[in-house]
C-alpha cells in the first residue's frame, strides 16, 4: 500500500531544523535558530516578498503528560514585500509567539481502531512521526500567518492611480440602490 504522506515529506523544506523528541531531558530543552541567507531567499520566494532580511527563533520543549511535548516559540522576522498599491518596497517587522502540543500517533492493535484524544482547550496538537519534529518548518508555517497580505506604504491612500479604494462608509445603502427589474412592474401583463 503506498504511503500517502510520502509526497509532503519529500517536499524540500527552505528551513529545516529537525529535532529528536527523545533527546529532551526531564526539565526540556532550549533551541535558538537562525535561517541563513540561502534559507530567507528560499522563504522569500516561497512567500513571494521581496526578502526576508531576519529570521531568528527561540524554542522551549518541554515533556507533558501521556507521551506528549509541549513547545513554546518565538520568532522575530524583518521582510521587505511590495506596496499593493504604489508597488513601492515596504518594510514589516514580525515578532510573534505561539505554542503546540507535540504527540505521536499511538500504534493501535489489529483489532481497535486508531484514536486520539485532543482537549480543545489545550494548544494545537502536531503529530510527530519518528521521534523527530521540525522546529523549522514550524517556526516557517506561523511566519507565513503573520505576513500582512495587503501591504501598504505609509502614506498611500491608493488615489494616486487615478481611482479611489472603496471603504465601507463610500458604500451606498441597500435602500438607496435602484433595483433594475422596476421597470418591468411599470409594464402591463398582456395574456
Amino acid at each position: 500500500m503506498p504511503d500517502e504522506n510520502a509526497a509532503i515529506r519529500d517536499m524540500p523544506v527552505e528551513f529545516s531544523r529537525p529535532v529528536d523528541v527523545t533527546t529532551i531531558g526531564a526539565k526540556g530543552r532550549r533551541f535558538e535558530f537562525q535561517a541563513s541567507e540561502e534559507e530567507r531567499t528560499a522563504l522569500a520566494e516561497r512567500y513571494s516578498v521581496v526578502s526576508i532580511d531576519q529570521l531568528d527563533s527561540i524554542c522551549v520543549i518541554t515533556p507533558a503528560k501521556s507521551g506528549r511535548y509541549s513547545l513554546s516559540a518565538g520568532f522575530t522576522a524583518k521582510l521587505v514585500q511590495l506596496c499593493g498599491i504604489s508597488l513601492d518596497p515596504v518594510e514589516e517587522l514580525i515578532s510573534e509567539k505561539f505554542k503546540i502540543t507535540l504527540q505521536q500517533p499511538e500504534r493501535p492493535s489489529h483489532s481497535e481502531r486508531a484514536e486520539v484524544d485532543f482537549d480543545f482547550d489545550e494548544s494545537d496538537v502536531e503529530m510527530i512521526h519518528s521521534n523527530l519534529v521540525d522546529m523549522g518548518e514550524l517556526i516557517a508555517q506561523h511566519l507565513s500567518l503573520e505576513i500582512n497580505p495587503y501591504p501598504r506604504k505609509a502614506g498611500v491612500s491608493g488615489e494616486e492611480l487615478g481611482q479611489k479604494i472603496i471603504r465601507e462608509n463610500d458604500v451606498i445603502p441597500d435602500q438607496e440602490k435602484k433595483n433594475p427589474f422596476d421597470l418591468l412592474k411599470t409594464l402591463k401583463h398582456k395574456t
